[in-house]
């Protein structure tokens, strides 16, 4: 029989390699945290808050004047309906000229700062071919992880503690454009699997959204506000057979979009250039002494894009991923599943 003290440690571990690998997922997608809620709710993730510097906490976005008449307040204005941008910046993501830029990711959680860097570069013009990676530093080690697409296979690899999870998505088997001008039509499925495409999707169907302009680093952008839906809560709340609340995973979402081109390059109008993740509202300590009602959000996760440029559309081989004798899960079905696809095949689950 395991003796406590050694049995703690290794809860400890367990605890720590969860935290790490949530924190990579949710770069990608919010929506990956489903599956990792039964087992972090079956360690008892502490209930202390997640923390930060005080500097990391202020109002991130100067917000622009109601009667500011400069031209991005013009076309905020003139798009009442948040989804409309969205959609947008979707389209300049998926159907846009090919780019690259640099990632910058912090995370704050059980009193701890962990920092990742990594790169991003995209095909687009909708062929799907991305390659994300990033690389996460704890304190105690490297983790990695990297999410790359052809077109017709979406990978994601993890490595955490040297330990590698790998799954994969044939994205080849969800619909894709219809009949008729591309520009008409929704974003396909397809082309919604795999980093900001993915975030952005879930955030579009899980959040309650609205924009206004802002300015970031003076100059003007979009900021798109999520707020959960009360039944995307209920959900996650009844998968994971739980009461409180998960700290780690967000309520609220904002979105800053750059809304002019570079100066130099004329290039990244619509894109995404700073993603948040806030918690519910809590109260510290203070707040309770001083009788304050009233609570505030805590970051949980900052996500930067920078130095974006474009760039000759990479060869088809600049995305192909080799598995190198690693088991893997097919998540396509889940996918499938997700966009209501109608497919006679279901693809099998863990393969090699």
């Amino acid at each position: 029989m395991i003796k406590t003290p050694v049995r703690k440690r290794m809860n400890a571990a367990q605890r720590h390699s969860a935290r790490i690998l949530l924190l990579f997922t949710v770069v990608a997608t919010t929506l990956v945290y489903l599956r990792f809620v039964s087992p972090l709710s079956a360690q008892q993730l502490t209930s202390e808050t997640s923390v930060s510097r005080t500097s990391d906490q202020k109002e991130t976005f100067q917000s622009g004047l109601a009667d500011d008449d400069s031209e991005a307040n013009r076309i905020a204005k003139s798009r009442s309906d948040a989804a409309n941008l969205l959609q947008l910046v979707l389209r300049q993501l998926v159907s846009g000229s090919a780019f690259d830029a640099k990632v910058r990711e912090i995370v704050w959680t059980t009193g701890r700062e962990v920092i990742g860097v990594g790169t991003y570069e995209q095909a687009g013009d909708n062929t799907g071919r991305f390659n994300l990676q990033l690389t996460m530093h704890d304190g105690k080690g490297k983790h990695r992880l990297q999410q790359i697409s052809d077109g017709r296979l979406v990978w994601t690899r993890s490595e955490i503690s040297e330990v590698i999870k790998l799954t994969r998505v044939e994205v080849g088997k969800l619909p894709g454009w219809a009949a008729g001008p591309a520009a008409q039509q929704p974003i396909p499925a397809r082309l919604q699997v795999g980093a900001w495409a993915e975030m952005l999707s879930n955030l579009q169907r899980d959040y309650e959204l609205s924009v206004t302009t802002a300015s970031l680093k003076q100059k003007p952008v979009f900021v798109i506000t999520g707020q959960l839906r009360d039944e995307k809560r209920k959900a996650v709340l009844e998968k994971a057979k739980r009461t409180d609340w998960p700290m780690l995973y967000p309520t609220q979402l904002r979105v800053a979009v750059n809304a002019e081109p570079n100066a130099e390059t004329n290039f990244g109008l619509y894109l995404p250039v700073r993603i948040e993740f806030w918690s519910d509202p809590v109260a510290d300590s203070s707040d309770q002494v001083a009788g304050i009602r009233e609570s505030k959000r805590r970051l949980i996760t900052l996500v930067e894009l920078y130095s974006i440029r474009p760039i000759t559309t990479p060869s088809a081989e600049r995305f192909r991923f080799d598995n190198v004798n690693v088991d893997f899960t097919n998540e396509t079905d889940r996918y499938i599943e997700i966009h209501d696809a109608k497919l006679t095949q279901r693809p099998t689950a863990p393969r090699r």
